[in-house]
Parts: C-alpha cells; sequence; structure tokens
C-alpha cells in the first residue's frame, strides 16, 4: 500500500512524531511516515509491532480522511464524543448487556447515536469509565441471596463462640485435582505463542479436607481413593486429635451425601463435631474453595508433570509448603464473604 505525502504534510507529520513520541499517537504518524517512504504493509507491521490489518486501516484511513481528519480519527476515544446522559447510557449497556467484544459495542453505539469510535478509542475509553476485560465470574442459577444473609448471620454466632475461645471453626470440602496441565494467563511476546506441555491423563488426586478458619495454615486433609462417608469420618477424627480439649469444633460443609450419611450423623451423635450445613449452591461461602483456587494457580496451572506420581507428589507436598505461603493465605481466606444472587436485576 502506498501514501503519498505532500510537502506539508510530511513536515507537519514530522512534527507530530516529535511531539508524540510517548504516546499513542506517535505510532500512527510514523506508520504514515513510513507507508509514505515506500515501505511495505509487513514490514511497517513488523517494524511497529502492529499486525498488517491495523497499518492498511491507518494508511485507508489517511488517504480517506485526510491528515486533520485523521489524526482527530484515530485519536484515542475521549469524552467529547458523547454526552453526560449518553456516557450513562454506554455505563448502563455494559453492565447489563455481556459484550465479548468491543466491535460489538461499536456496532451499538453507531446504531443508538450515530456515534463511531475506532476500536482502540473506545477500549480507552472504557478503561476510563472504569470497565476492565476480565474473566466473567460464574452464578450457580439457583443461588438465593437471602439465605446466605441468613447463614451469614448464624457464622456471626459461631465466630463470637470461637473468639471467646469455646470452639474452633473449619471449613471443609473435597477437591479432585485432575493430572493435566490446565492453560492460564501468562506475559508473552506479541504475535508469538507461548507453548506449554501437556498430558492426556485424567487420573485424579481425591483429598477430603479441613481448613481452620482461624488458622489459614492448618490443613487436615485425608487422600482417599474415593471421598465418602468413611473418609470424612477418617477427616474428623484428624481434627479431634487436633483440638483434644475443646469444646466444641464447628465444620462448615456443603450439602454433599456423605456429609449427611446417616452412619456418619450415627457417628456424630457422641462427639465433639457440629456439621454446619451451607444454603444451597454457595460455593461462595465455603472458605476452602479459595485454599483450592490458590492450589490450582500454585501447582497445576501451567506446570508439566510427566507422571501421575510425580503430580501427586506436587499436590501433597503443596501442604507441607503452607507455611511458605503464609502470607499469601493470610490475605486471601480472609472470612468476608460476597452474597451471590441469582435473581436478575432487572
Amino acid at each position: 500500500m502506498k501514501v503519498n505525502l505532500t510537502a506539508e504534510e510530511r513536515q507537519a507529520l514530522r512534527q507530530l512524531q516529535q511531539q508524540r513520541r510517548d504516546d499513542d499517537g506517535y505510532v500512527k504518524v510514523t506508520a504514515i511516515l513510513m507507508l509514505d517512504a515506500g515501505r511495505s504493509l509487513a514490514t511497517v507491521a513488523q517494524d511497529l509491532g502492529l499486525d498488517e490489518t491495523t497499518v492498511y486501516r491507518y494508511g485507508r484511513a489517511f488517504t480517506d480522511l485526510g491528515l486533520e481528519k485523521y489524526l482527530a480519527h484515530e485519536r484515542p476515544g475521549y469524552w467529547g464524543l458523547l454526552t453526560s446522559a449518553q456516557l450513562a447510557h454506554l455505563c448502563r449497556e455494559v453492565n447489563t448487556t455481556l459484550y465479548t467484544d468491543v466491535r460489538a459495542l461499536l456496532a451499538w453505539l453507531v446504531q443508538t447515536y450515530q456515534v463511531y469510535y475506532s476500536v482502540s478509542g473506545l477500549t480507552d475509553l472504557l478503561h476510563r469509565l472504569g470497565f476492565t476485560y476480565k474473566l466473567t465470574t460464574p452464578v450457580p442459577c439457583q443461588a438465593d441471596a437471602a439465605a446466605q444473609a441468613d447463614f451469614l448471620d448464624e457464622l456471626a454466632v459461631l465466630e463470637a463462640e470461637v473468639e471467646a475461645g469455646g470452639a474452633v471453626l473449619y471449613y471443609a470440602d473435597a477437591a479432585h485435582p485432575t493430572h493435566n496441565t490446565r492453560c492460564t494467563r501468562a506475559w508473552s511476546a506479541v504475535g508469538q505463542q507461548r507453548p506449554l506441555r501437556t498430558v492426556s491423563g485424567r487420573e485424579r488426586v481425591n483429598l477430603n479436607a479441613a481448613l481452620n478458619a482461624y488458622q489459614p495454615t492448618q490443613v487436615l486433609f485425608d487422600e482417599t481413593a474415593c471421598v465418602n462417608a468413611q473418609s470424612t469420618r477418617r477427616l474428623y477424627e484428624q481434627l479431634l486429635v487436633a483440638h483434644p480439649d475443646t469444646p466444641t469444633i464447628y465444620v462448615i460443609c456443603d450439602n454433599a451425601r456423605y456429609y449427611r450419611n446417616k452412619d456418619l450423623t450415627q457417628w456424630l451423635a457422641d462427639k465433639r463435631i457440629v456439621q454446619v450445613f451451607l444454603p444451597p449452591y454457595s460455593p461462595n461461602l465455603n472458605l476452602i474453595e479459595r485454599l483450592w483456587k490458590y492450589l490450582r494457580q500454585k501447582i497445576i496451572n501451567s506446570t508439566f508433570y510427566r507422571t501421575k506420581g510425580q503430580f501427586r507428589t506436587a499436590v501433597l507436598g503443596f501442604f507441607d509448603r503452607l507455611p511458605e505461603f503464609g502470607q499469601d493465605l493470610a490475605s486471601l481466606l480472609t472470612r468476608n464473604f460476597h452474597i451471590l444472587d441469582a435473581q436478575p436485576t432487572s
């Protein structure tokens, strides 16, 4: 693609190039100067770290619009294109409609207000409005905010008893780490892939565990072939040994069948362990869920283990390393909970 500048345009762009060396406009100006010098799309894209489509768009926009309109058109998004009311409407639209591609939002702006932004311009505007591009948060479709609020009221009573020295509080849950590499985000060179070796195994390490709510590095667990009532009883026996003089051991757990097993319930009848059941569909209220996420981040995600034995050793070794992670866990495992509500907001 060839761009032909007049002497005046070339001089103006050279001046702008000096003025905008430290902002986004530098690249857009430099791309036009390089095309004017006879450089190919491919070499301009390579030298500026862009893709060829972007360079072509710059060249076409300059040819169609001219210098002044090109610079205005390519400038990152600014408040002046939309009124305050329109900005508020844009915020409502982003908050209520799921946009996975900024181009769809560009189309909405054109259809609604006949306002045109470049992709980079609208992206910059969204950032200034307080939005960011990140993973969505899964919410169980039957989450009940009222039931979760009631549970937190009950939890406050239990915590007061713990803080008075009359009880300890644990959060229990099972986890089944799978022997396979999980890809995640990582810093990589633009335009280059970051290969990560994987295995095709589906073997798992089955863990039944309990986390001390007030000492996040104290985690008791039972590795088992199958998480069931028998595994849960073995875990509870560890709790009794760990707290021989504590009058009550509260265990907050979900509604899995093995926690409500008849034989386990009978065994607990004369023990110091009291199970406290979470509202249905409330993993957000189970503190140990955050520990499992941290385990995946530290041990599983983006780490390659050739054999299941190596994988198992790494997973079990995580619990030996809990003191090493103490600062992270103290920050992560705070007893602050966010209530989820699956009911529509409108």
